[in-house]
């Protein structure tokens, strides 16, 4: 185990080091293709309470709207939106909150 940079809350602090090169590969993967499948790995792996600079170190920089940051795939759901996932941000700039959806809005 290996402590993560970005993750400073008792349940993140000690990840296991190959939650984190997955991360990374998934992170890399989703910026290179912007794709589903390793942006819902990212949405899926990244530990409860990551700070805002990890999920900027693995995904790259967000659609920031302050208190969510969202990146998008290049597809459309069923309802004619956007997917993409969306990361909550707390008043601590901890993530608390994580989706991958259609984003109507």
């Amino acid at each position: 185990m290996k402590i993560i940079t970005g993750c400073k809350t008792a349940s993140c602090l000690f990840w296991p080091s190959y939650s984190m090169q997955a991360l990374k590969k998934y992170g890399q993967q989703y910026q290179k293709y912007q794709d589903y499948n390793s942006l819902n790995k990212v949405v899926e792996l990244l530990p409860p309470d990551a700070d805002t600079g990890l999920v900027k170190k693995i995904l790259g920089e967000p659609i920031d709207f302050g208190f969510d940051y969202r990146y998008l795939i290049d597809s459309s759901g069923p309802g004619g939106c956007v997917i993409g996932a969306v990361f909550h941000i707390n008043e601590y700039g901890k993530i608390d909150q994580k989706w991958l959806d259609e984003i109507c809005e």
